[in-house]
This record gives C-alpha cells, sequence and structure tokens, in this order.
C-alpha cells in the first residue's frame, strides 16, 4: 500500500535527528475491538478465579499457545455453518490501520472430544456447549485451567440459539479476547521495564510508560523522545512528544494529524535529501474516542510515508489532553518491517502505548 523503490535490495535506515538508525474511512468507533480501552465485562457474566492459585487456592500450570491465538471449542457441524461462520467473522477481524490484510487472532478448531490435556491449558478459549437441557447462557472466565488464562465459555439448547448468542454478544466476546491480549503484554512490560528509560521520559514529558529492556534512548529532549529497537530488517519506534493546548478542543482529528506531521517532519528524516515522515494522505487515519484512566484519549491508527522518499509502514498514536499543564500529549508507535505480517509488532507498540500515565 505503499510505494516501495525495486532498485533497493538493502533497507534504507532513516535518522531522527541523531545519529542514523533509521489508513479505511475514518470512523469514530469501532463495534467491537476497540469500544473502549478499559472494556468492563458484566460482572453478573463473569465466573472470575482471581486467587494466586486458581478457583481452589492451588498451583495452576502456565498458558499454552502462542501470542494471538484462540482455541474454539465447536462441533464440526456448527464450526462449518452458521453459528461457526459468525464466530470466525468476530475472531478473525482486520487488524485495523495495517497495510496489508491481517486478522485479529490466529484460530484453532477442536472438538469436545479433543479438549483435554494440552489444550485445556490453552491461553485463550471459546468453548461452546449445546444441550437440549441448557438455557442459553454466556461467561467470561478466566485461570480456569492454566494461568494467565481467559474463557470465553457458550451454552445453549440447539444451534440456532448458539448462533442467536454469539450474535448477541459479538462486541463482548471480542472486546474480551482483544483486551486480555493485550492487557497480558502490559502485565510483561510492566515487570520488565527499564527503569532508565521510564525515568528520562517522566523527567521530560511527566508521562510514566512502560517500555521493556530492549529498547534504545535515541533522542530525548522535553519537546520530543524516541525510543528504538532497530535490526537489519525492522524499526519498531516509540516517539512522545507535546505542546501547548487551547483546551480539550485541541484534541480533533485535524490538529492530531497535523501535529504529529509536523514532529515528525521536524524529527524524522529520510535517506534522501529533503525526505520525511508524514501520515499517507491517501490513507486516511482511523479514529477511535476511548476513555483510559478516567481521561479522554483519541487513538490514531493508520499508514505513514516518506515524502520525497520510498519507505511506509503502519503506525498508531494515543493523544490525551493534560489540564494540569493545559497541553496534549502523544505517545506514538510506528514500524518498518517490510514484506513481512506486522500485527505481533504492532501489538507489541500497543501494549506500550495503553500503559501511559500522566504523572
Amino acid at each position: 500500500m505503499w510505494r516501495t523503490n525495486p532498485r533497493k535490495q538493502k533497507r534504507s535506515r532513516m535518522a531522527v535527528n541523531r545519529p542514523s538508525f533509521f489508513h479505511r474511512a475514518c470512523r469514530p468507533f469501532l463495534t467491537g475491538f476497540f469500544v473502549s480501552a478499559a472494556l468492563v465485562i458484566s460482572v453478573t457474566s463473569c465466573d472470575t478465579a482471581r486467587q494466586q492459585g486458581g478457583a481452589a487456592g492451588k498451583i495452576m500450570p502456565n498458558i499454552t499457545g502462542s501470542a494471538g491465538e484462540v482455541l474454539v471449542v465447536m462441533d464440526n457441524f456448527n464450526w462449518d455453518n452458521s453459528a461457526g461462520e459468525l464466530l470466525k467473522d468476530i475472531l478473525m477481524e482486520e487488524v485495523p490501520g495495517l497495510p496489508q490484510s491481517e486478522p485479529l487472532f490466529d484460530v484453532i478448531q477442536i472438538t469436545a472430544a479433543s479438549f483435554d490435556g494440552f489444550y485445556m491449558f490453552h491461553r485463550s478459549i471459546v468453548l461452546t456447549t449445546i444441550s437440549s437441557d441448557l438455557e442459553p447462557q454466556i461467561r467470561f472466565r478466566e485461570n480456569v485451567y492454566a494461568k494467565p488464562q481467559i474463557m470465553v465459555q457458550l451454552e445453549a439448547p440447539s444451534s440456532g440459539a448458539l448462533q442467536e448468542l454469539i450474535a448477541a454478544n459479538g462486541d463482548r466476546i471480542q472486546g474480551f479476547l482483544v483486551q486480555y491480549d493485550r492487557q497480558r503484554l502490559m502485565d510483561i512490560y510492566k515487570e520488565t521495564k527499564d527503569i532508565a528509560i521510564q525515568k528520562e521520559i517522566a523527567d521530560h514529558h511527566q508521562i510514566r510508560l512502560a517500555i521493556p529492556r530492549g529498547y534504545n534512548m535515541d533522542f530525548s529532549t522535553d519537546a520530543y523522545t524516541s525510543v528504538s529497537i532497530e535490526a537489519p530488517d525492522l524499526s519498531q519506534v516509540i516517539q512522545v512528544y507535546d505542546y501547548p493546548a487551547n483546551g480539550p478542543e485541541d484534541l480533533n482529528t485535524a490538529n492530531l494529524i497535523a501535529k504529529r506531521d509536523e514532529f515528525t517532519r521536524k524529527y524524522i528524516e529520510g535517506p534522501r535529501e529533503g525526505s520525511y515522515m508524514i501520515i499517507s494522505p491517501m490513507y486516511q487515519p482511523i479514529v477511535f474516542d476511548l476513555m483510559i484512566n478516567d481521561k479522554e484519549v483519541v487513538e490514531l491508527r493508520g499508514l505513514w510515508e516518506l515524502e520525497n522518499g520510498y519507505m511506509g509502514g503502519p503506525f498508531i498514536s494515543h493523544s490525551v489532553y493534560d489540564a494540569k499543564r493545559n497541553r496534549i500529549v502523544c505517545v506514538d508507535g510506528y514500524i518498518y518491517y517490510p514484506n513481512q505480517k506486522k500485527r505481533t509488532k504492532i501489538k507489541q507498540l500497543e501494549a506500550i502505548i495503553y500503559s501511559m500515565e500522566i504523572i
């Protein structure tokens, strides 16, 4: 979706005014994926084992499965028909703002007869049961067989009732799985955060970010900070910037896009003279209005590219109005990872960005 130079086989690297290192139409709300960053599942339908050792107090095994996987326990007939197709649509909806189509989750389906041993310890499970003596019911559960495990349990008396149950709760199912998938990664990052980087960002921008070890500090001032992971085929970057505001009304999409372009034009130079990063004008960012830690957050997801250059990739940003200091604070993550799938990398940046706290 962005231009590449077919004559260049080696990756060009970009610079952030420091030693060399290196969009779908706008929608105000997404039905399901990001209804709220602090999605709350109704306590009346939750069965949560929060104790360290699970509901019975015993030590629980660790989860299995890869990040981004969901195990669906459903009979083959329903999986291949309406109920299964509906569940696939929910779990395999496209991740917004990527340059190529990638699903929210990789889905593995097994039947109830195979649901034992290794499979019971999977990190994310959707368990369906059909029996004539059951009432339609959905439960959202944690740490049932392993830790930290989540489970969506669907019970219905018939295939038709199961389909109706899934249709009525699609947003809740998707939101529950997305939120906890992100929270696991956030918890890991908080435990492994780079204290020195966290302090420097806090000193310059008065925010707290859980940036894990492995990132390097590239450049930091009171106006702009960049940290990154650099590899021969990858740039994975978090940038933080803030600026004076007239009030919360400055959290409008046009202003946020213009300000991002202003900062990246100044600080992110391309390999060619006169090239710099901008938000792709061909693909307007997707916009989400969130509420995180009782603060309004505007999330942008979309594509960046180089003006006068041939590089591009996805980005995600959170912008918050800091009333105490009358300013807008932005935490932004972007990736350069040509010809590779980017879902996992963007989720890693997302977990860092969602950890932002104004101090």
